[in-house]
């Protein structure tokens, strides 16, 4: 327990800088011969170098992190990193506030007190012999408040109950999650945590987003249609350049499971980018995406929420779509491995630049329908409009023998506009009057003049 409460201290309490990797199963949380870091000088203080489970090898000091003296010494063999006897010590004050008294591998006597290093009050009280130093469901609190911040429910020895949160004590953010049984509240190879802002984590993002196309004559009120998928058209590998692919089965009914609801059915991929908060042209990461028909984008599982790699800081963050026009935020947006929430369908997140979405009957934000040559802009007539692709798309299509402009071609196209698995140029719901209308209806557009033209709000990649 002693190594619990050194892993709490160090880990946790004073600094970002720290971070391991458990990449074994000795059950300490640590690779052989890893480093743990002062976290004030970032100077190692530690090296696992034996196989006995507490990450230190024999006669290894621990440091103070505050004045970097040797606080405790291991000279033994019963895993927890002390003698039999030895003070840990109060890294504000100095003073002892436990002692080792017996051999059960916690580092705490039967009902001995863990101090809070701040003040000094007992935080917890070994009742057992778990061997973690807990009562069953005793509170972990946090150093700094005294708040509790985790729950031992179970036996497996680490303090955790499974898939119980480890919190940041001085952010209160999640990191690092018990999956496993190793006793070390880690799974196994599960990146620990974060701590460092340098280092690259999966930041976490819940967007929201509605495109027009597949809004515009919606069959559930409050859902974009998702024809593409129910007519099978909609492809398994991405459009985008990262070319990711799913399985099949997420385009199920109810998904891979067939039991999800209808709303979390997919619509089309999408393509999320996160731009330095210093420099919106500057495109740190990007991936493919799933949309779903409530409009929230997940990950290629179809479910989870959408993670993207980087490190903790402040982005713009960027949504495109194939044949619609992409939106930024109009200001940085701070992701962490803390979910971060992003509702660009209500008009009261603003966007980059000037009417970069257009509002739909029921007052939702949703992304202009129309690129149908991906120029990233919308016109109806004049050089490079987007109703020429779907004319001459459609007359040149193998399918359409008579070459007649009301022909409906078929499939995963660019010029449907609507998204329903056809590009129509004339004729009934055709995909040139959705171009037309909203050119004609722009905010912008005072004259309703058909030659305007609907701009790309989104800076250009540098």
């Amino acid at each position: 327990m002693k190594h619990k409460l050194y892993i709490l201290c160090i880990m946790f309490c004073f600094s970002y800088s720290a971070k391991a990797q458990f990449q074994g199963s000795n059950g300490d949380g640590f690779s052989v011969d890893t480093s743990i870091k002062n976290l004030l000088s970032n100077e190692a203080i530690a090296i696992y170098f034996g196989g006995n489970g507490d990450g230190f090898a024999s006669n290894e000091s621990i440091k103070n992190v505050l004045t970097g003296d040797a606080i405790a010494i291991y000279f033994g063999g019963i895993g927890d990193g002390f003698s039999e006897g030895e003070s840990i010590k109060n890294l504000m004050s100095g003073d002892a506030v436990t002692i080792y008294f017996g051999g059960n591998g916690d580092g705490f006597a039967v009902d001995e007190s863990i101090k809070n290093l701040l003040t000094g009050d007992a935080l917890a009280i070994y009742f057992g012999g778990n061997g973690d130093g807990y009562a069953v469901d005793e509170s972990i609190k946090n150093l700094l408040t005294g708040d509790p911040i985790a729950i031992y429910l179970g036996g497996n020895g680490d303090g955790f109950a499974v898939s119980e949160s480890i919190k940041n004590l001085l952010t209160n953010e999640s990191v690092a999650i018990y999956f496993g049984g190793n006793g070390d509240g880690f799974s196994t190879s599960q990146v620990n945590v974060i701590i460092d802002p340098n280092q690259v984590v999966d930041l976490k993002i819940n967007i929201k987003i509605i495109l027009q196309g597949p809004a515009l004559i919606p069959i559930n009120s409050g859902l974009m249609n998702d024809n593409l998928r129910i007519d099978g058209k909609l492809p398994t590998s991405s459009p985008y350049s990262d070319l990711a692919s799913i399985n099949a089965s997420i385009l199920n009914n109810g998904g891979t499971t067939g039991t999800g609801l209808s709303s979390e059915d997919i619509v089309d991929w999408i393509w999320v980018e996160i731009r330095d908060g210093a420099d919106n042209t500057n495109v740190i990461n990007s991936k493919s995406a799933l949309l779903q028909r409530d409009g929230d984008i997940v990950s290629l599982d179809g479910v989870s929420e959408l993670t993207i790699p980087g490190r903790t800081n402040s982005y713009f963050v960027v949504v495109k779509h194939r044949n619609h026009l992409g939106i930024m935020t109009s200001s940085p947006i701070a992701l962490s491995v803390a979910p971060v929430s992003l509702n660009f369908t209500s008009n009261t997140t603003p966007t980059y630049g000037s009417h970069a979405q257009v509002q739909l009957l029921s007052g939702e934000m949703a992304l202009w329908a129309g690129d149908t040559d991906g120029l990233g802009e919308i016109r109806y007539s004049g050089s490079n409009n987007d109703s020429n692709p779907i004319k001459d798309y459609v007359l040149l299509d193998p399918a359409n023998g008579f070459h007649s402009v009301t022909f409906p071609s078929s499939g995963y196209l660019l010029e449907d506009v609507d998204l329903n698995g056809f590009a129509k140029f004339s004729g009934s719901n055709n995909d040139s009057n959705y171009i037309k209308d909203n050119v004609i209806n722009h905010p912008s557009n005072g004259f309703n003049a058909l030659s305007f033209t609907i701009f790309y709000t989104v800076p250009p990649e540098n």
